[in-house]
Parts: C-alpha cells; structure tokens; sequence
C-alpha cells in the first residue's frame, strides 16, 4: 500500500492537492470514524455521511440543489488512484454512493458534473509523471 501521515491520513503528490483545491474541493479531517457534512438547498438542510477509508485522503465539493461531489484519492502501488460518487443519505439513515454518469439528466446536474471532474482529473494524472 503506501504510508500514511501519522494521523491515518494518506501521503499524496503535491500537484492531487492542488489540483483538487483549484476544482473547488475541501479535504476532509476525520475526527473519528464518519464525518458529518452539512449543505443548504433552498433554506433546508442536507446532511451527509462520509468515511474515511484507510490510506485515502477524502475530498468533497458542494454541487447543484446542496449535493456533494467526493473524491477519495490513494496512492495503490506507486499510482495515484481515486473513487469518485455523489453521497445520499435515504430516510436519513440508508448511505447510497451514486457514481457520475455522463448523461445525468436535469434531476442529478450534480452527477454530471462530477463526470466532468473526474475526466479533468483523469486527464491530469495521466500528463503526470507521479
């Protein structure tokens, strides 16, 4: 696998931190387990779930209607590896990760755009000498 910080956090290239902040991302810093993220959509609020998996630093953007755009970024091997989704929380207790798609439609925007992102991001690994 690949070392870790000495809080559990992943070790990554400089150049996946900066690339990811300039897209907009927050790196998240659990503080045990899950971490809570809170969003607003028209005066209401959205709460998701995240956790955080060994070895992998997580990052999340907010998108269209509050929702979240997560990018959960690793080192595997010597290569820079990522999962992205779109958390949802069903009746507040079922955890969903939905994946991008390209042709989300007007109902998920959000799964579009984290499609696009992920391409960028795809493309940008690959010009990468990591």
């Amino acid at each position: 696998m690949q070392p870790t910080k000495p809080d559990g956090t992943a070790t990554l290239p400089q150049v996946v931190f900066d690339r990811l902040h300039e897209q907009g991302f927050t790196q998240v810093h659990f503080s045990g387990p899950t971490e809570r993220i809170s969003t607003f959509n028209m005066g209401h609020p959205l709460v998701y779930k995240l956790r955080q998996r060994p070895e992998h630093a997580t990052f999340y953007k907010e998108a269209a209607g509050g929702s979240l755009i997560v990018f959960e970024v690793a080192v595997v091997h010597g290569k820079v590896s990522y999962t992205g989704y779109c958390p949802i929380l069903l009746f507040g207790i079922w955890e969903r990760k939905v994946s991008f798609k390209a042709n989300a439609g007007i109902l998920a925007p959000y799964r579009k755009e984290g499609y696009q992102v992920a391409q960028r991001f795809k493309r940008m690994l690959e010009k990468q000498v990591l």
